[in-house]
């Protein structure tokens, strides 16, 4: 999808508008297994700058926190997710988004892995583990 962009942890963004949708790659959740528990760590309102901690993710496999791969001013969270973590594996680049911010600085948003490159960047991964 050309408006989605990640970062290197794992994290994607799809700008949306003005606005940017935040989840976690579906690579990720191969690597982590079930999903058994979320919890978010931001509220609308909430400023967070690019790498902030905005969740922690549980799963049958690990506890792992979740940080921004753009920074900016949070307009709305998934609090669904919190009592329905299993929707992030089942529909990671859709109804498992987790936040959406409206960014400060959309050179962020330049910075970050279009498809292309994350595909790359999961190649080198496979071919190191």
């Amino acid at each position: 999808m050309p408006n989605r962009r990640y970062a290197r942890n794992h994290v994607w963004a799809r700008l949306d508008g003005d606005a940017v949708l935040i989840g976690l790659s579906a690579r990720a959740l191969e690597q982590l297994g079930e999903i058994t528990g979320f919890s978010l760590r931001a509220r609308p309102g909430d400023e967070l700058a690019g790498g902030q901690c905005f969740a922690a993710l549980e799963s049958d496999k690990a506890e792992v926190e979740l940080f921004t791969p753009v920074g900016g001013a949070v307009v709305r969270v998934h609090e669904a997710l919190e009592l329905r973590p299993e929707v992030i594996g089942d529909d990671c680049y859709g109804d498992g988004w987790m936040l959406e911010l409206r960014p400060g600085d959309l050179g962020e948003w330049n910075s970050l892995l279009d498809p292309v490159a994350y595909s790359e960047l999961l190649k080198t991964a496979t071919h190191r583990d």
